[in-house]
């Protein structure tokens, strides 16, 4: 009785090791290369500093597609709270009714794309990559307005555009890391 026991345990768990390796997504179970990351940051308009940004992240070594999309949101999240504070502090420092109106509605934009953004991280999250999509090109197109709003009246005494470039750069590399999760 006992051997028979240890033979059905045994079996039970080995049925339960395969029914989780089975789960595990594809992409897991492939560590991305440099190359790999090059080939993301080709597509984008500054790859030498794209490839930068995931190099300033010590995730993006050793981690798989999922792990690479999760460091571009994280660095991503990160600016856009940056650049989000440094507006609400420029609308506070300035007397320009010109300029607080745009660095106001800036200030706006970006708190819209880290909502956008942090969405993208649930997300991922819940392998809903698919539906990531349409929030990361939300994000992209708040930053768009805010790069605009300047470049229609080029009012921008602190050269805050360089700052919005960073983040559109970050947005797009969120966009097509995550492209490749949905393939």
């Amino acid at each position: 009785m006992a051997s028979f026991l240890h033979v059905s345990i045994s079996s039970v768990l080995i049925s339960m090791a395969l029914i989780f390796l089975s789960v595990i997504p594809s992409s897991m179970c492939n560590p991305l290369k440099e190359n790999d990351l090059i080939h993301i940051c080709s597509k984008t308009q500054n790859a030498s500093e794209c490839l930068n940004q995931f190099k300033s992240d010590s995730r993006s070594l050793n981690t798989d597609e999922k792990g690479i999309a999760e460091v571009a949101v994280d660095l991503a999240l990160n600016k856009a709270n940056e650049v989000h504070n440094q507006y609400n502090q420029l609308y506070r420092d300035t007397k320009d009714s010109k300029l607080q109106e745009k660095y106001i509605a800036c200030s706006k934009n970006y708190n819209d794309a880290i909502r956008d953004l942090q969405l993208v991280k649930k997300l991922l999250d819940i392998n809903r990559y698919k539906l990531i999509h349409v929030e990361i090109n939300d994000a992209l197109q708040e930053v768009i307005n805010c790069i605009s709003a300047f470049k229609r009246e080029p009012i921008d005494p602190v050269q805050i555009d360089y700052q919005n470039e960073e983040f559109k750069l970050l947005s797009y590399m969120v966009k097509f890391t995550t492209d490749r999760l949905v393939k």
